[in-house]
């Protein structure tokens, strides 16, 4: 279990996120690690789903980037 729990918060980090302080960040893994540790062959992929809670991280945020004010272009007349 502690090996998936570090893969979520692995992947939570790579995201540029961070979990919520406290127990509401904590990683939920809802199958039963030990059943799925007693029927795991070597080889094997391990599917399991978690949910966990977090935050974007204002450090990993990539910096805003200002768009140019679009160049209006106008027709001139004269009279």
């Amino acid at each position: 279990q502690e090996g998936v729990i570090k893969t979520c918060e692995a992947a939570v980090s790579a995201y540029g996120l961070k979990s919520l302080p406290g127990s509401d960040g904590e990683v939920n893994v809802n199958e039963d690690m030990q059943e799925v540790c007693n029927s795991y062959k070597a080889g094997d992929s391990v599917p399991f789903t978690a949910t966990f809670r977090a935050e974007i991280d204002p450090e990993k945020a990539p910096p805003a980037v200002e768009q140019p004010a679009e160049e209006q272009e106008g027709e001139a007349t004269a009279e």
